[in-house]
Protein backbone atom coordinates (compact mmCIF):
# COMPACT_ATOMS: atom_id res chain seq x y z
CA UNK A 1 0.00 0.00 0.00
CA UNK A 2 1.41 3.11 -1.13
CA UNK A 3 2.20 5.98 1.36
CA UNK A 4 1.67 9.79 0.93
CA UNK A 5 4.90 10.88 2.84
CA UNK A 6 5.00 14.52 4.18
CA UNK A 7 8.12 16.64 5.26
CA UNK A 8 8.44 19.61 7.84
CA UNK A 9 11.40 21.43 8.16
CA UNK A 10 10.61 23.41 11.45
CA UNK A 11 12.65 26.56 12.84
CA UNK A 12 14.11 27.88 9.87
CA UNK A 13 15.81 31.42 10.26
CA UNK A 14 17.57 32.10 7.04
CA UNK A 15 16.19 32.69 3.76
CA UNK A 16 19.20 29.82 2.38
CA UNK A 17 17.49 27.24 4.57
CA UNK A 18 13.79 27.92 2.85
CA UNK A 19 15.39 27.55 -0.39
CA UNK A 20 17.29 24.35 0.86
CA UNK A 21 14.19 22.71 2.11
CA UNK A 22 12.24 23.47 -1.07
CA UNK A 23 14.96 21.87 -2.76
CA UNK A 24 14.83 18.78 -0.60
CA UNK A 25 11.26 18.71 -1.27
CA UNK A 26 9.51 19.97 2.14
CA UNK A 27 5.80 20.32 2.36
CA UNK A 28 5.71 22.47 4.92
CA UNK A 29 8.35 24.54 6.53
CA UNK A 30 8.33 25.96 9.80
CA UNK A 31 9.09 29.54 11.85
CA UNK A 32 8.93 29.98 15.67
CA UNK A 33 7.60 32.38 17.24
CA UNK A 34 8.57 31.10 20.76
CA UNK A 35 11.08 33.87 22.28
CA UNK A 36 12.50 31.06 24.71
CA UNK A 37 13.95 29.35 21.33
CA UNK A 38 17.13 30.03 19.78
CA UNK A 39 14.99 29.97 16.13
CA UNK A 40 12.77 32.59 17.20
CA UNK A 41 11.68 35.14 14.54
CA UNK A 42 9.98 38.27 15.44
CA UNK A 43 6.42 38.32 12.33
CA UNK A 44 8.87 40.78 10.69
CA UNK A 45 11.25 38.19 10.29
CA UNK A 46 9.02 36.09 9.53
CA UNK A 47 7.36 38.07 6.70
CA UNK A 48 10.76 38.60 4.80
CA UNK A 49 11.74 34.64 4.81
CA UNK A 50 7.78 33.76 4.10
CA UNK A 51 8.08 35.82 0.84
CA UNK A 52 11.14 33.47 -0.41
CA UNK A 53 8.57 30.05 0.02
CA UNK A 54 7.97 28.70 -3.27
CA UNK A 55 3.68 28.34 -4.04
CA UNK A 56 2.80 24.95 -2.98
CA UNK A 57 5.06 24.71 0.27
CA UNK A 58 2.59 25.46 3.29
CA UNK A 59 4.18 27.51 5.97
CA UNK A 60 3.39 26.67 9.50
CA UNK A 61 3.85 28.68 12.73
CA UNK A 62 5.15 27.24 16.07
CA UNK A 63 3.84 29.16 18.59
CA UNK A 64 3.47 28.61 22.98
CA UNK A 65 0.28 30.20 24.53
CA UNK A 66 -0.84 32.85 22.23
CA UNK A 67 -3.50 34.48 22.46
CA UNK A 68 -6.29 35.53 19.79
CA UNK A 69 -4.79 39.16 19.43
CA UNK A 70 -0.89 37.42 18.89
CA UNK A 71 -2.38 35.30 16.31
CA UNK A 72 -4.43 37.76 14.01
CA UNK A 73 -1.30 40.56 14.68
CA UNK A 74 0.63 37.21 13.14
CA UNK A 75 -1.12 36.48 10.64
CA UNK A 76 -1.64 40.07 9.23
CA UNK A 77 2.02 39.92 9.08
CA UNK A 78 3.11 37.00 7.46
CA UNK A 79 1.59 35.52 4.67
Amino acid sequence: MPTDTRVKICGLTRAQDVQAAAAAGATYVGFVFFEKSPRHLSPDGARALAIEVPPGIAKVALVVDADDAALDALTRTVP
